[in-house]
């Protein structure tokens, strides 16, 4: 295609791919005056009006074909996450606006009657993999499970349609925090199995578990995600190779240990080397892409949890060292016996911990509840991780229930969804910058934010910001440095209230 020079020719290839339509293009033209502005102008008025994402607009001037747009009644916004055989986006319903996450197989992958670029086999078994990953996790319905909606697999084309989770996956989140709390890593933990209870009750194993397999919603929530390899009970081998690296480790420990491919007793170890690296920083197997290595002394020679955290409740070790026992019948025999025991391990560790604060005031105020005793719900705003989790312990000593989002343009959105998504909001620019103080200002503009408490913390950077945010008695601006104290005032000011 040729390179786009005029707003004229954006709005053209705009139109033909139906990413907008003509009342909403007339509407720009009206807030511009013109039909033919400036490219930039025309540009920076698409995103405002959040008509187009960047995405978008990057695919539209870089003359990218008219597929990948749309999928079914699904306008894609943008990409969230990219792996060997498929891209994840998020996107909106065409008819609703509600949001999903669109899974689609990669175009080199997507051919029925092709054959692979590297081992020049068919594709056909990357295809029906895909297509069975859909149709077994539409069976699955379950608060620690992504819900899948719809499988379409026809032709050169070939998505799955599921729930979008606002978070992180728990790769992403050990990347930043390394090891975890104790207490927090088992609650984590606690969903996985809870998942995998539900599903082998369906007749499912996940046969694909790690730690990006396992998504983190923004109140905490684990979701197990990519039944991709699932294992139906009795189901005949046949997936093609190579399709992930934790193929190797589950064939590999299969064969040491003489279990049949779909043994959930599979699962209940590889769910084990998540807690163990969780819960001490270094991962229970080494890096290994080498199916000849994975040998047995791989899977036996663990160093033992106790050594690298010799602080480590008992509880969970104890948990810990049953999950990865090498003799599966050493094992715990199904997913739901592992999570009565880490429930009941958790209750221990809990119990003792405030057995030792006991005489203590479980909160340090009571700022954070309403009127009923009940937590107010605080979004925090905020894509640095340990900033997030400094934030989030702060106000939850304080009564606060907290969830946090990396996107301001998420934050947005959600309350689009739904408008009591939270009763406070507090936006950082500190990491996201301009954005911040835009979606802030946003929020006083909509109807559904704009009587809402919301406080904008600018960064020691962003001081000469404070001018152009819109404030008044409910949307305050708070300025760093400054004390918890201080921007514990803002968020009560915000709320009308007196800090305790």
């Amino acid at each position: 295609m040729p390179e786009i020079t005029t707003s004229e020719q954006l709005a053209q290839r705009a139109l033909d791919v139906n990413v907008i339509d003509h009342a909403q293009l007339q509407s720009v033209w009206s807030e511009l005056g013109s039909t033919n502005p400036p490219l930039a102008a025309f540009q920076q008025v698409l995103l405002r009006r959040e008509l187009l994402t960047q995405y978008q607009l990057e695919r539209l001037m870089k003359g990218e074909s008219r597929s990948g747009f749309f999928y079914g009644d699904y306008k894609v916004l943008y990409c969230v996450g990219a792996g060997t055989f498929a891209r994840v986006y998020r996107a909106a319903h065409r008819e609703t606006g509600k949001i999903f996450a669109v899974k689609v197989l990669r175009s080199s992958l997507s051919n029925p009657k092709g054959m692979h670029p590297k081992t020049h086999k068919s594709l056909k078994p990357y295809i029906d993999l895909f297509r069975r990953e859909g149709e077994f996790g539409m069976k699955l319905k379950h608060p620690n499970i992504v819900e899948i909606h719809e499988v379409y697999s026809q032709g050169l084309t070939h998505y799955i349609v599921m729930d979008f989770v606002e978070g992180r996956n728990l790769r992403e989140f050990y990347r930043a925090r390394r090891r975890f709390d104790p207490l927090e890593a088992a609650e984590i933990m606690a969903g996985v199995m809870a998942g995998l209870t539900y599903a082998l009750q369906q007749g499912v194993t996940h046969r694909d578990l790690k730690m990006s397999n396992v998504l983190v919603s923004s109140e905490g929530q684990a979701k197990l995600v990519d039944f991709g390899l699932a294992g139906v009970q009795g189901a005949a081998d046949g997936d093609p190779e190579g399709f992930s690296r934790r193929t190797v480790d589950y064939a590999g420990l299969e064969r040491a240990t003489g279990c049949r491919q779909d043994d959930p007793r599979t699962d209940i170890f590889f769910a084990g080397t998540i807690f163990y690296q969780m819960l001490t920083a270094h991962p229970a197997l080494p890096d290994n892409r080498d199916r000849a290595q994975a040998g047995k002394a791989r899977y036996q020679d663990i160093k033992p949890i106790l050594e690298l955290v010799p602080k480590l409740p008992l509880p969970f070790a104890m948990v810990v060292n049953k999950a990865l026992e090498f003799d599966p019948e050493k094992r715990y025999q199904t997913p739901g016996d592992m999570l009565v025991e880490l429930k009941l391990a958790i209750k221990r560790v809990r119990g003792a911990k405030d057995g030792r604060a006991a005489g203590s005031q479980e909160l340090h105020s009571n700022e954070g509840l309403d009127e009923q005793g009940q937590p107010r719900k605080l979004l925090i705003v905020e894509s640095d991780v340990k900033m997030q989790d400094m934030l989030r312990e702060q106000f939850k000593k304080n009564g606060y229930r907290v969830l946090v989002l990396s996107d301001p343009e998420r934050a947005l959105a959600r309350f689009f969804q739904d408008p009591r998504a939270a009763d406070v909001v507090l936006f950082t620019t500190a990491t996201n910058g301009r954005a911040a103080l835009e979606t802030f200002n946003r929020f006083g503009q909509e109807a559904t934010t704009r009587e809402l408490p919301t406080v904008l913390l600018l960064d020691q950077n962003h001081h000469d910001w404070s001018e152009q945010a819109q404030t008044n008695d409910h949307r305050i601006v708070a300025q760093m440095p400054l004390k918890m104290r201080d921007l514990r005032s803002a968020l009560v000011e915000a709320m009308g209230k007196k800090v305790s």
